[in-house]
């Protein structure tokens, strides 16, 4: 009798896996126990595998039992299936424990310099199958369209609704002066008396400075005697003597400590909270959960709790 012609429908690849464990086990029965299905559920979809390619995968008697030729190239198949299957299970569960990919990044430049480099080392050395891509930038990326998998990022979070954050620490943010500048021009002790001083003000727009008092928190109008788009070169300025800038205290930490800077007005310094933001869903994937997980130790050694 002729072979029926084989139908336009895509092999279910699971009839496949359940050629492959027949084949290996010599049998329809065999194979059906190996599988923990009834023999009738494994005949049928047998049976309907070769409805499917149109001929005779399996010739079987009450005495007799012969993958055909057609079988046997089918279960070669099937045998490259299992593998895939096997391979992705084991990726799935490495991914569980062991990150593999790469992680994008984006931060502000200061807080990025100041907090990533050892948190990245130390996360590739501990999962050698991740890559890392950083993206230092000052304005905020929009996490939902932009391909970032991680933020940091410092202030009240306007957009969490749909993100999900993880507080890292608190940056304290206040102004600084060379003691020879202070020398000259006095310590400023009231808000007020900084229009009177000349400042260094960061920005293309701007001539005010928010502080921290008991009614909350108050804007104060400074003189920008000299303006600039980096903190770094607000630094070196305020070092060199040419006026008081504000800055981060994680980043005026070292120049303080060398003498270059003297903090000045410290009780009315704003204080706003650091975190690390994703678009992912909750429980975050391996790889941006141990990474935040680092930033947040080296984020308890630069930034104040």
């Amino acid at each position: 009798m002729a072979a029926a012609p084989p139908k336009d429908d895509p092999i279910d690849p699971s009839a496949l896996v359940l050629l492959a464990a027949i084949a290996r086990e010599g049998g329809i029965r065999a194979g059906a126990a190996k599988l923990g299905l009834p023999r009738s559920t494994v005949s049928r979809r047998l049976a309907e595998l070769e409805r499917m390619v149109g001929a005779r995968i399996v010739v079987r008697t009450s005495r007799r039992f012969r993958i055909t030729d057609l079988g046997r190239a089918l279960v070669e198949q099937a045998n490259r299936i299992e593998e895939v299957m096997r391979a992705s299970e084991q990726l799935v569960r490495r991914s569980a424990t062991e990150p593999v990919g790469t992680l994008r990044v984006a931060v502000a430049p200061l807080l990025g310099e100041a907090l990533l480099p050892a948190v990245i080392s130390e996360y590739l050395e501990r999962y050698p199958k991740m890559r890392v891509e950083l993206y230092l930038a000052s304005e905020y990326l929009d996490l939902r369209r932009s391909n970032i998998d991680l933020a940091l990022r410092q202030g009240p979070l306007a957009d969490a609704s749909d993100l999900f954050a993880v507080r890292l620490g608190t940056s304290v943010t206040g102004c600084y002066a060379h003691p020879r500048y202070l020398a000259a021009r006095g310590v400023p002790h009231r808000l007020a008396e900084l229009a009177s001083h000349d400042c260094i003000v960061v920005g293309d727009t701007g001539t005010t400075w928010s502080f921290r008092e008991r009614r909350g928190e108050v804007a104060i109008e400074v003189n920008p005697r000299v303006r600039v788009n980096d903190y770094r070169i607000a630094g070196a300025l305020a070092a060199s003597g040419a006026g008081i800038t504000r800055m981060a205290r994680f980043y005026a930490s070292d120049r303080v400590a060398a003498g270059q800077l003297v903090p000045v007005l410290e009780t009315k310094w704003r204080q706003v909270a650091v975190f690390a933001v994703h678009t992912s869903v909750s429980p975050a994937p391996t790889k941006i959960r141990a990474f935040i997980d680092l930033a947040r130790q080296a984020a308890a050694r630069i930034l104040d709790s």
